[in-house]
């Protein structure tokens, strides 16, 4: 009897600790696949400096063809290369695009290597909602919106 009851404890122990496993995200590379999404907690909402960064991941392949646009916004660009923050501006429209650079491949070498920097330019006045922020991404090779995002803002 005592040996069945030790055998579900065990059972019931090894059940408790893998639930406790943690939550992971893994992502499948693919040359045709753009991913934004925010990191942390995803709502509908940005709130300064609480969920205002986001996963933009997208492939070298694609790069020179993707552009971002966002209303009432802007995105920065942060020290890693997938993540960016967004930045609230009102009444104002942003255009974001990836342009190469040539870089030194090590420091003191003169061999140089081409990457991708994310920059974000003024496009006009936003006449878009107050406290809503509109985000396109899109490919001009293929002419069409690839993700398109729309947000809350909260300070």
């Amino acid at each position: 009897m005592t040996k069945h009851i030790l055998i579900l404890l065990v059972c019931f122990g090894f059940v408790f600790v893998s639930a406790q496993a943690p939550e992971k995200i893994k992502f499948q590379k693919n040359a045709s696949l753009i991913y934004f999404f925010q990191k942390g907690s995803k709502s509908d909402s940005v709130i300064k400096n609480r969920n205002d960064f986001f996963y933009l991941v997208v492939p070298d392949s694609l790069k020179k063809h993707i552009v971002v646009y966002v209303e009432n916004g802007k995105l920065i660009k942060t020290t890693n290369d997938s993540l960016v923050k967004l930045n609230y501006m009102q009444g104002l429209k942003y255009e974001s695009q990836f342009v190469i650079n040539e870089v030194p491949e090590k420091e003191g070498t003169k061999t140089l290597k081409k990457q991708f920097d994310l920059i974000s330019l003024i496009n006009g006045a936003s006449s878009y909602e107050r406290n809503k922020i509109l985000i396109q991404i899109i490919n001009k090779k293929e002419e069409k919106v690839v993700i398109e995002n729309v947000f809350f803002y909260r300070d």
